[in-house]
């Protein structure tokens, strides 16, 4: 089954000759520092225009589109060495032992061989390398240095400029396609991402931390900007990625930019109702998030966003009382929790190095952010089976704040574990 947010594909930029793939698979191209587009770090409107001129945000917006739809596509090579998926997992090992299990840890990266033992069957090497759903994350990062970082660590490419300039990683979506674990194997193969930035749409009357809330006010707009992702490995497949607009894995980031905050708006800016889940998860996992974790994801993804790293910044700057969870980990933990009820539930034995299930795997998980997780305070994942259809399993996923508030809310599709 497809997701309905990424059925469209790739239209924009299409190249016509994909010759110049071939120098993206070279060495060179790997290990050089002017592998990037040019970006523009233009971050304001016409504020240096008359400072009594009303704001117009008609033409903001059109200027905001034009300068964020009008770049090529970013191709961003990375060798998929099984380095990065393992300190991951050791990052996270501590504060989810259920999610990653003490077996994951004391494995080798790659299949040693031993004098006492045959040599292991290519086709089990290739499953204890196939790379864990989610853990694509920890790839493929922003090719920038942090000198051409906007002011809070974020990237200009995905920002419609001043006066929306407070990002939050506001929810998406991921599918895995049939073939994505053949495709992302970490075997040191290389690799390649194409990211695209969408329009840029406001919506009205819906203020809170991750501009998802449901209060309302005057100045309270905000600015969604979608960044798709197509991810896939090897010169062919990916000059066929790049032809057809689809992959083995595709992933929509939605973020959202809001108007900077007044630095004495404090805590009570962002505080919001409550909402509950509506039913009874069937399996949770509980972590208590520390900052030593969320320095090592931030130091994982590249991410110099100060939400995560500056607690006098999330404070004084965008009137958070912490430092804030990231999106993308939450999105590692769901994923790494419907990984574990499939190979819990599942009839099939467990192989692979990450306890990965076969043939069950997660073919799609969309998501909302709703409120604000914060570092120091007790997160739970949740998840509860709703309906098997066609070989299909869908499942309600969740994560609850230490009030039992809905923090992220989604909704995902496995394989049947029966099939």
């Amino acid at each position: 089954m497809r997701a309905s947010m990424l059925s469209a594909p790739l239209r924009r930029h299409r190249p016509s000759n994909l010759g110049y793939l071939r120098p993206i698979f070279s060495r060179a191209f790997f290990f050089s520092s002017s592998s990037s587009s040019s970006i523009s770090l233009s971050t304001s409107s016409s504020s240096s225009s008359s400072a009594s001129a009303p704001f117009d945000l008609e033409a903001y917006l059109q200027s905001a589109r034009q300068k964020l739809t009008s770049r090529p596509p970013t191709l961003i090579p990375d060798v998929l060495s099984p380095t990065h998926s393992h300190l991951l997992t050791l990052s996270l090992a501590d504060h989810v032992p259920a999610l990653f299990p003490a077996d994951q840890l004391s494995r080798p990266l790659f299949p040693l061989p031993s004098p006492s033992s045959p040599p292991s069957s290519p086709k089990k090497d290739e499953e204890d390398l196939t790379l864990p759903q989610g853990h694509h994350l920890v790839y493929f990062p922003l090719q920038l240095p942090p000198s051409r970082l906007l002011p809070d660590g974020t990237d200009p490419d995905h920002c419609p400029g001043a006066p929306f300039v407070r990002r939050m990683w506001a929810g998406g979506e991921v599918v895995f396609r049939e073939g994505w674990d053949r495709a992302m194997r970490t075997d040191g193969r290389r690799a390649l991402c194409v990211e695209t930035v969408g329009a840029p749409v406001l919506k009205r009357g819906h203020a809170g931390a991750t501009g998802t809330g449901t209060d309302s006010g005057t100045g309270q707009e905000k600015v969604f900007v979608d960044v798709r992702r197509l991810y896939g490995a090897g010169e062919e497949e990916c000059a066929e990625m790049l032809r057809s607009g689809t992959a083995p894995v595709e992933e929509i980031r939605r973020l959202v930019f809001m108007r900077g905050r007044d630095s004495r708006a404090g805590e009570a800016a962002v505080a919001r109702r409550i909402l509950k889940a509506s039913a009874a998860p069937e399996f949770t996992f509980s972590l208590k998030p520390d900052a030593t974790l969320l320095f090592h994801f931030s130091a994982l993804t590249y991410n110099a966003h100060s939400i995560h790293l500056d607690p006098g910044y999330a404070r004084n700057r965008e009137g958070y009382k912490g430092l804030l969870v990231h999106g993308p980990l939450s999105l590692v933990l769901m994923l790494s929790a419907l990984r574990a009820c499939l190979a819990k539930l599942s009839p099939w034995p467990r192989t692979g190095a990450h306890g990965q299930p076969r043939p069950g795997y997660v073919k799609s998980l969309s998501y909302r952010n709703i409120a604000p997780l914060y570092v120091d305070e007790q997160m739970t994942v949740c998840l509860r089976r709703t309906k098997s259809a066609a070989g299909e399993l869908g499942w309600d996923v969740w994560i609850e704040g230490p009030d039992g508030g809905l923090a992220v809310k989604g909704k995902a599709i496995t394989t049947d574990i029966a099939s």
